[in-house]
């Protein structure tokens, strides 16, 4: 197996573990109850944690030669994650895992990453590249209409999606140009350690955070394996097969979630999970901008590694 598709595969791995972690976001919502802080905060220390563990000598020494610049971006970066995940658990727990899978990571997202990539790490988008991401706007207006009023439905859950893709594209812009001189698992553990701290230290500071009970405390930091293995195998891909192909991959997350949440009401059919409105026009809208993330690394040049220009 040649390099670049061993990261491909744990890119695409990435996807699916991430569909079952969106999955997962929402029963802890939905079906347990947990404080959006909490659930947004708790497994992302737990995840840093466990990265952190099987590295502590080296973790310890990326964190001294980070310098004052490099934790300046660390902290920019977490900053940026952390609001992006909060914005995104919320939207799980207002729209649906799906839908916002689609809607997010799975469209405007991956618009969000190339566009960012191509000013700050200089890749450049031809005519096929445009196409691509007229087609991802395209699917996001698929996945928005209402098939019962035959109009476009846009709410809070909708926006936060979308926002929460721009701010979450920032932070890959970020990791992207910071992995290309830091080791991956210490950068990772860091990242969401840090990340998840922010949200925890803010919530416990304003006090609006409800302590849940000892198996909601139980499900939070087993749920930590969920950030630690998604984000260390899209991390793995950013600096070895650039971030746009990296988010172009990541997109069949969405319709990886909504094959997830299939699989679960097959299984447990009282289960409180909101599927799309309509499933069949969910899937043609993740068709409509996987075709269109698809065109936007047709014929891309291999992605060179750039130091300096952020």
């Amino acid at each position: 197996m040649d390099t670049r598709t061993k990261y491909v595969l744990l890119v695409l791995f990435s996807a699916l573990w991430v569909g079952l972690e969106s999955v997962i976001v929402e029963g802890a919502l939905r079906i347990a109850d947990i404080d959006i802080f909490l659930v947004s905060s708790v497994p992302l220390i737990s995840g840093g944690l466990i990265l952190i563990v099987l590295a502590p000598q080296s973790t310890s020494e990326f964190s001294k030669s980070l310098g004052r610049k490099g934790w300046l971006w660390m902290t920019l970066l977490s900053v940026l994650s952390a609001v992006g995940a909060f914005m995104w658990f919320d939207a799980v727990g207002r729209i649906g895992a799906s839908k916002e899978a689609i809607l997010g990571g799975g469209s405007s997202e991956v618009l969000f990453i190339v566009i960012l990539s191509a000013i700050f790490l200089k890749e450049r988008l031809n005519r096929i590249e445009a196409a691509g991401g007229l087609l991802i706007l395209a699917g996001v207006f698929v996945v928005l209409v209402n098939t019962d009023t035959v109009s476009f439905t846009v709410g809070l859950g909708e926006i936060e999606a979308i926002v929460s893709s721009l701010l979450l594209g920032m932070s890959v812009i970020i990791a992207t140009y910071l992995l290309y001189t830091n080791d991956l698992t210490e950068f990772s553990g860091v990242q969401l350690l840090y990340g998840g701290g922010l949200i925890l230290v803010f919530s416990v500071a304003t006090g609006i955070a409800d302590t849940p009970d000892a198996a909601g405390w139980a499900l939070l930091i087993g749920m930590g394996v969920m950030p630690a293995v998604g984000l260390w195998t899209y991390n793995s891909g950013l600096p070895k097969i650039g971030a746009s192909l990296t988010s172009i991959l990541f997109a069949l997350s969405g319709v990886m979630t909504v094959g997830v949440q299939l699989v679960v009401l097959a299984i447990f059919p009282e289960a409180d999970l909101q599927l799309p409105q309509s499933v069949p026009l969910a899937l043609i809208g993740g068709l409509v901008a996987f075709i269109g993330v698809y065109l936007l690394n047709k014929n891309k040049e291999e992605p060179k590694t750039i130091v300096g220009k952020i």
